[in-house]
């Protein structure tokens, strides 16, 4: 199931199909911001929740039923973080609320499909979604802090040691040629320091997204870009929602890492994810986005996991923050970036999880 940024997607698992779907009309009708994928087995759920993402399960049923505490205890097991809403189809006393608690439940609340109960569930949901995704948030920026402060201690200790080392060395050995590689060793560190203020920026969550035509600002970044003799190829014809000064930050840092990694006659194009229905389960789709591909010489795979590490780079000259930043910024988005092997054997970044405007 796919939805789009603010929208929140709800597998909706009920003792049968006729329910699930009575169900999943009552809600859409009270919040448009619902996606709901009505079920009636804990299988069918399990299977959305392992091929899609998804914002929150709601079990319906009798608590001994298979669609009730059996159904939370069974996602439970396997999600330890996604939001449960339990919804008994006959009150529950304290005891009996005790009991969904203990199974799993993030909350639990009646169900109805009258029109002025519905709003009531909707309610319930997008608080225990809205309560996940904060700690989803407060965790990923703690994450971040931690490669943060891991690539300011790491990264900025080496030239500020050569530059100290040869700062002494001028003093005691009255040699002003040791000044010359201080002051370059303080330039890399200014250098470093820059691109970390900059890292620290991207992985904020963007405020309120913008369509963008990918084609022309694709061709805009290429012009910031010291290219040489290298070529542009644009094959994306989509609208995408995004946060334009970031999205360019992202295709420039690409771009600059397929120059200064590929021949200098290296041709790199840009072009759309489409997204696709699979025939294994009816409205699945495959992730849908872009690509920025090279004919360069690649990334080995064994590399491929650490490319977007704080700090990691194959140029000696280079800060080693640049695909970091890409994916910052991607992930502040919402989107996910991955590396691979391209079309005519150099690297191919693919960024999903993007929303279109059309």
């Amino acid at each position: 199931m796919s939805t789009l940024r603010g929208s929140i997607a709800v597998v909706l698992v009920a003792s049968t199909r006729d329910r699930a779907a009575e169900l999943k009309a009552s809600l859409e009708r009270a919040a448009d911001r619902l996606a709901v994928e009505p079920v009636a087995t804990v299988d069918a759920a399990l299977e959305i929740l392992r091929d899609s993402p998804v914002d929150c399960l709601v079990a319906v049923g009798r608590p001994a039923e298979p669609t009730g505490l059996p159904a939370v205890e069974a996602v439970r097991d396997r999600h330890p973080v996604l939001p449960i809403v339990f919804c008994p189809d006959e009150a529950l006393d304290a005891s009996g609320v005790a009991e969904a608690f203990d199974a799993g439940a993030t909350d639990v609340a009646r169900v109805s499909t009258d029109s002025d109960r519905a709003p009531v569930l909707v309610y319930r949901i997008s608080n225990a979604v809205a309560s996940a995704r904060a700690v989803a948030e407060a965790e990923r920026q703690r994450d971040r802090l931690e490669g943060f402060v891991h690539g300011v201690s790491h990264d900025l200790r080496n030239p500020l040691n050569v530059a100290q080392g040869r700062l002494d060395m001028a003093q005691s050995e009255g040699d002003l040629g040791h000044v010359d590689t201080a002051a370059s060793a303080v330039d890399r560190t200014l250098e470093l320091i820059a691109d970390l203020l900059t890292l620290a920026k991207q992985g904020e969550q963007p405020g309120e997204l913008e369509p963008v035509e990918l084609s022309a600002v694709a061709e805009g970044c290429w012009a910031n870009v010291a290219t040489g003799d290298a070529t542009l190829v644009v094959d994306a014809d989509r609208r995408i929602l995004a946060e334009r000064g970031r999205l360019k930050r992202l295709l420039e840092n690409l771009f600059r890492n397929s120059v200064e990694h590929g021949s200098d006659d290296v041709t790199v194009v840009v072009g759309d994810i489409s997204p696709m229905y699979t025939t294994t389960r009816a409205g699945a789709v495959l992730p849908s986005g872009f690509f920025v591909e090279d004919d360069g010489p690649g990334i080995p795979e064994a590399e491929r996991d650490r490319v977007f590490e704080v700090g990691y780079t194959t140029d000696r000259d280079g800060t080693g923050f640049g695909l970091n930043i890409v994916s910052e910024v991607a992930s502040a988005h919402g989107w996910e970036v991955a590396v691979s092997e391209g079309s005519r054997g150099g690297a191919r970044f693919e960024i999903t999880g993007v929303e279109y405007d059309d």
